[in-house]
């Protein structure tokens, strides 16, 4: 089978081209597309857990654990004891977190516009559509 024939090469040369790109977008704001990620799903009012948290952008909990201390040493993140559950705990977006996100959400914006320009909004749907198709034929895997 040729290279340019396998979805996998394809999604993957994708994936890299974009995220250089996304990259060079937060680096004025010394944040990475990872970082962007919690950020993205963390508030200022609502109490997400590091478990919801992992769920939330498909990674393992000790990964996610790091990220968070990153964030939190720049004070982006707070991270409080879940009065339930002393062993867990509550993760909230910092006023400086909740700043950061609202500066960040048009370059975020602008930057899915750019690596879409070529695509009509149902080219888009039928986009995202496909990858959840292909990524929950592997996500047990």
């Amino acid at each position: 089978m040729e290279l340019y024939n396998i979805t996998g090469f394809l999604i993957h040369r994708t994936d890299v081209k974009m995220t250089n790109y996304f990259t060079k977008q937060l680096k004025p704001f010394e944040m990475t597309p990872e970082q962007w990620s919690i950020i993205s799903v963390l508030d200022g009012e609502r109490a997400t857990t590091q478990k919801e948290l992992a769920e939330a952008i498909d990674r393992d909990q000790s990964t996610v654990v790091r990220m968070i201390h990153s964030l939190e040493k720049k004070g982006f993140v707070k991270r409080i004891v879940n009065d339930a559950d002393k062993r867990s705990h509550n993760l909230f977006l910092s006023d400086k977190g909740i700043t950061l996100k609202s500066k960040l959400l048009p370059i975020v914006i602008e930057a899915h516009n750019h690596v879409t320009r070529y695509l009509s909004e149902g080219e888009i749907e039928q986009l995202k559509a496909i990858l959840e198709k292909l990524y929950a034929s592997v996500r047990d895997d």
